[in-house]
């Protein structure tokens, strides 16, 4: 055995972890053949220049417990923490109320449980793996697409939006929401700078999507896709802020053509404006909004719950549950723990060298902000109702799945961001 492998066994022996053993090993190797040819131009001989280079990296049992210190994996331990509380938030609705609901707490402990399972079997999980699978996830969601909603396999229509059977879940589109969301990191890790075949490949995909999807899914996928490619481009200036142009304009026209083209929707909207003038139809829900979250006042309701009676209060406007029966000052702390989550997602994206990673990172941001922002405003009276959940709070499997999906591969992002070392 060579003197420096000898030396680099003996720096690497104390560290723990196989990932940072390899990256302490690579580093300590590139700067001792850097160092090894600095010397071999003087005239020494290879093994003299090793032996020099070896004997300035000093003691290599002090070196590997300090290397080993600065690149072992870490727990996000606060955004770990607070998807944990936030899990538990979403048993209150189920507690405090007694609904239609006989089994919601049963199944909303195995969906809960479900989510913490994949948080953590993710964040263990190297995300540096799926980099490479872009066509995989992008072609196995285009499939599911087809089979199940295009062509009806074990689907059905619930309130005018396809859902299909996976086993004993029934989910709409939303359910590949994941898929696409790790192909198109890769993807746009791969082809950032072909515009063209990006937008030709984010076009053929909405012809599959929109079709079978209701607007919500849309719009998630819309801009989680939008803002990943905005995030892969921000170095250039001038193809940032046409794309920036190109995506107003396209989100505009296309609202203006919804609802425009569908009278559904401009009554909606209309219910939305004037609820008063249209309180027994579109306008029912924005008078129960306000109704109840006037009557919450700083602590809540919580002895009145047998008088609240609202449709979706466990999913999309599980807002209004809380906010009655705690009060408002339990509101705004919920919703400080929402933003603080998404805040901790963009402060890890920029504590992150490796460029995929920071792609999924912007792109569980996305997916998570969309959502929490748009119920948070849908239930003020701010925005028309949708139906966006409130992350990891609302009551459902396919949210808390894909939710958990987006936050374990941010902690796994986070727990190697210390083992990226550039290759020369």
């Amino acid at each position: 055995m060579s003197e420096k492998k000898a030396f680099l066994k003996q720096v690497t022996d104390p560290i723990k972890s196989k990932e940072a053993k390899k990256i302490v090993a690579l580093e300590l190797d590139q700067h001792l053949e850097a160092a090894v040819r600095n010397m071999l131009k003087s005239g020494l001989s290879r093994e003299e220049a090793e032996s020099q280079a070896v004997k300035r990296m000093g003691d290599p049992v002090k070196l590997g417990i300090k290397m080993g210190k600065l690149h072992r994996p870490k727990i996000d331990w606060s955004l770990l923490s607070l998807v944990l509380l936030l899990y538990l938030v979403g048993f209150l609705p189920l507690l405090i109320t007694h609904h239609e609901f006989q089994f919601s707490l049963f199944k909303k402990s195995l969906d809960v449980l479900l989510g913490i399972v994949i948080v953590l079997t993710l964040m263990m999980f190297d995300y540096r793996k799926l980099m490479k699978t872009y066509w995989p996830m992008l072609s196995i969601a285009g499939i599911i697409l087809v089979l199940f909603f295009h062509l009806g396999f074990s689907s059905r229509v619930v309130n005018g939006v396809q859902f299909a059977h996976f086993g004993t879940l029934l989910a709409n589109s939303l359910i590949v929401i994941p898929l696409l969301f790790i192909g198109w990191a890769g993807f746009l890790h791969r082809y950032a700078n072909r515009t063209l075949f990006i937008s030709g490949v984010f076009f053929l995909s909405l012809v599959f999507y929109i079709p079978i999807s209701p607007v919500t899914n849309v719009v998630v996928y819309v801009v989680m896709v939008v803002v990943m490619y905005l995030w892969s481009i921000r170095n250039q200036s001038k193809k940032l802020v046409a794309s920036i142009i190109a995506a107003l304009f396209t989100v505009v026209t296309g609202f203006l053509l919804v609802f425009w083209q569908n009278l559904y929707m401009r009554d909606r909207l209309m219910g939305f404006l004037f609820p008063e003038q249209y309180e027994s139809t579109y306008g029912y829900f924005y008078l129960q909004f306000k109704k109840y979250l006037s009557e919450a006042g700083w602590f809540g309701q919580f002895s009145q719950m047998e008088k609240f009676d609202m449709a979706e209060m466990y999913t999309d406007m599980v807002f209004v549950t809380l906010t009655y029966s705690f009060g408002w000052v339990f509101a705004v702390v919920m919703v400080l723990f929402l933003a603080v989550v998404m805040v901790r997602m963009c402060w890890i994206s920029r504590k992150t060298r490796d460029s995929f990673g920071q792609l999924l990172i912007v792109g569980a941001a996305a997916l998570y902000t969309v959502p929490f922002v748009y119920n948070i405003g849908m239930v003020l009276g701010l925005v028309p109702i949708a139906g966006f959940s409130l992350p990891f709070i609302s009551y459902g499997a396919v949210p808390i799945v894909i939710n958990s999906i987006m936050i374990g591969l941010v902690l796994s992002v986070y727990r190697r961001k210390n083992l990226i070392v550039s290759i020369n």
